[in-house]
């Protein structure tokens, strides 16, 4: 996969998603299968007033990270593939994100057998 530095003149178009993870659960989105892309801009949005949630990216490489009560965070100018979210007892976790379409090279062939 080559990464290309994106400015407002070589943007390709983006499409917007929005993921409900419900109190208590625990949800891992993977933005290429599910999405045919990849995230570059997040918003993870704790609706939850008295419990943290915790979300992950980056894979196992980078610890989880805790949202405290009815906060936000945003991440912006990468590229992410995979999303873990552990939202608290008592509220859900927004998940909006901007997302990258994979173009058709990258798409791995399928094989027959």
């Amino acid at each position: 996969m080559v990464f290309q530095k994106f400015n407002i003149s070589n943007l390709p178009l983006l499409f917007p998603i929005r993921v409900v993870v419900p109190a208590g659960a625990t949800r891992i989105i993977s933005f290429p299968d599910e999405f045919l892309g990849r995230a570059v801009a997040l918003l993870i949005q704790n609706n939850d007033a008295a419990n943290n949630a915790s979300y992950q990216y980056g894979g196992d490489a980078l610890e989880f990270q805790n949202l405290a009560p009815s906060t936000f965070r945003t991440i912006d100018g990468t590229i992410i593939d995979r999303l873990a979210i552990v939202a608290g007892a008592a509220g859900t976790v927004l998940v909006e994100a901007q997302v990258l379409p994979i173009e058709r090279p990258e798409i791995p062939a399928v094989q027959s057998s």
